[in-house]
């Protein structure tokens, strides 16, 4: 019987800020384009399986996009964060969006590869309180989001045990 490994994927969410900030006009991409995003991820999973271990991805937990946005803002002009808001389509929600958009990224590569992945998002898209789950930062785990992560980890792992 083959180890499992988990594989906890980052947010696609990064962009150069203060570039968007200074020419909202202009076309802007994330650190990693989402085809890249896939191929990483497909490719840990190729790696994870050649060491004889068997893959579980982890989906992205949620992010709070205005305290995301304010967070990435910070220290910016009001110029400078419509400027931002402007790229976005004129809605932090927009944040969310691109969120979701690497994340069912996640899912589909799962899909593809034939790899369990243990969602975490809707756990905490459930609890009415997600908030609490983020720090001030709004997509980084806070101690509660730690937890729960945990525990559908354990859970998911206690079921394959049981299967």
């Amino acid at each position: 019987m083959n180890k499992t490994v988990f594989i906890q994927p980052e947010s696609g969410l990064q962009f150069d800020w203060n570039a968007i900030a200074a020419n909202p006009s202009d076309v802007h991409h994330p650190k990693m384009e989402l085809v890249a995003y896939k191929a990483l991820y497909s490719n840990n999973i190729a790696q994870t399986r050649a060491k004889g271990f068997e893959p579980v991805l982890v989906s992205l937990p949620i992010i709070d996009e205005n305290r995301f946005f304010a967070h990435i803002t910070k220290g910016m002009s009001m110029r400078e964060r419509q400027n931002i808001l402007y790229w976005l389509g004129g809605s932090v929600e927009r944040l969310r969006n691109l969120h979701d958009l690497y994340n069912l990224a996640l899912f589909r590569v799962a899909a593809q590869q034939c790899v369990h992945i243990i969602d975490v998002t809707s756990p905490m898209l459930a609890n009415p309180h997600y908030s609490e789950l983020l720090e001030a930062d709004g997509m980084t785990l806070s101690s509660a989001g730690e937890a729960l992560v945990r525990q559908e980890l354990m859970r998911c792992q206690a079921h394959e045990i049981s299967a």
